[in-house]
C-alpha cells in the first residue's frame, strides 16, 4: 500500500513565497515519519489531520542547522502523539549526543517548554542502517556542507539529500530509488554557496547517474518565487523532475512509479 509523503516546507534558509523551510511527513498506519523540522512544522496547526491517528511520530533530522530544527519549538502547539521521537546525528556527525546538542535550545533563554517536560525521547541516528516501525532506513554522512548532514535512504522507495555541494557518491547511495529527493540551491548560470550546496543541474546528474525514477527538487531558495531555471536545467538531464511545493502529496510505492503534484 502507498504510504503518503507530504511536503510541508520546500524551502531552505528562511520561509518566504509561500515555502516554509525544510520539512516532510511520511505517513504510515498509525506512524508517522518526519524528515527535518524546520518552520513547515507550523503547516501541521493549519492541517491537523496529518497526524489524526498517529500513535507514534519518529522526527529524523539530517543536522541542527535551524532551518531544520526550529520546527522543534513548535510542537508544544501540536497534539501530542503517544510515542514521539527524535532522531538526530549529533554523536555520528559531531561526536556530541544529539539530546546535548538540543538542550541547548529547548530551554531558556532560547524556550519555555524543555523537551523532556513534552515526554520527547531524544536518540542518536547511526551511519549505516536502522529499522522504524517496519521502515528500513539507510544513512550516510555528507561533508561536503559547512556542518556534515545526513543523506537518508527510506527502503527502495525515497532517497533524501539536501544541505550538500554537489557529490557525486550521492548517486550510488540514491541507486535504483522510486524517487530522489534532492536539494537545489541555485542555476548553474547563477551559483550562490557552491562550495556547501548544489545547482539544479548536478542534482539532475545525480539522479540520472543514480538511475531513480524521478527527482524531487527540494531545500528551495527562497530569494524568488519562481522555480523555472531549476527545473528548466534539471529537467534537461532529468526530464521527470518536479519542483516540491508545500502542500504537495506524493505516494511513496515500489510497485508503480509514485506520482507528483
Amino acid at each position: 500500500m502507498a504510504s503518503p509523503l507530504t511536503i510541508l516546507g520546500a524551502g531552505g534558509w528562511f520561509p518566504a513565497h509561500g515555502r516554509q523551510t525544510a520539512c516532510a511527513l511520511l505517513r504510515q498506519g498509525d506512524h508517522a515519519m518526519m524528515i527535518d523540522a524546520g518552520t513547515g512544522v507550523g503547516r501541521l496547526a493549519e492541517r491537523p489531520e496529518l497526524l489524526h491517528g498517529v500513535h507514534r511520530l519518529d522526527l529524523v533530522l539530517t543536522h541542527f542547522h535551524l532551518d531544520h530544527v526550529c520546527g522543534l519549538a513548535y510542537l508544544p502547539s501540536l497534539d501530542e502523539c503517544p510515542e514521539t521521537t527524535i532522531w538526530g546525528p549529533g554523536a555520528a556527525l559531531y561526536g556530541t549526543r544529539t539530546r546535548d546538542v538540543l538542550d541547548r535550545l529547548s530551554h531558556e533563554p532560547f524556550h519555555p517548554v524543555p523537551l523532556e517536560a513534552q515526554r520527547i525521547e531524544v536518540r542518536d541516528l547511526p551511519v549505516g542502517e536502522l529499522e522504524l516501525s517496519g521502515i528500513r532506513i539507510a544513512t550516510r554522512a555528507q561533508t561536503r556542507h559547512s556542518a556534515p548532514t545526513l543523506g537518508l535512504r527510506f527502503g527502495d522507495d525515497l532517497a533524501w539529500i539536501t544541505d550538500t555541494a554537489h557529490d557525486p557518491e550521492s548517486a550510488a547511495f540514491a541507486r535504483g530509488c522510486a524517487t530522489l529527493a534532492h536539494e537545489a540551491w541555485f542555476p548553474s548560470s547563477h551559483p550562490r554557496n557552491p562550495d556547501i550546496h548544489t545547482a539544479a543541474a548536478d542534482a539532475a546528474v545525480v539522479a540520472a547517474d543514480a538511475g531513480a525514477g524521478q527527482l524531487l527538487l527540494i531545500h528551495l531558495p527562497p530569494f524568488k518565487a519562481g522555480t523555472e531555471p531549476l527545473l528548466e536545467e534539471a529537467r534537461a538531464r532529468m526530464p521527470a523532475t518536479e519542483a516540491a511545493i508545500d502542500g504537495w502529496e506524493i505516494d511513496i510505492d515500489l510497485r508503480t512509479p509514485p506520482a507528483l503534484g
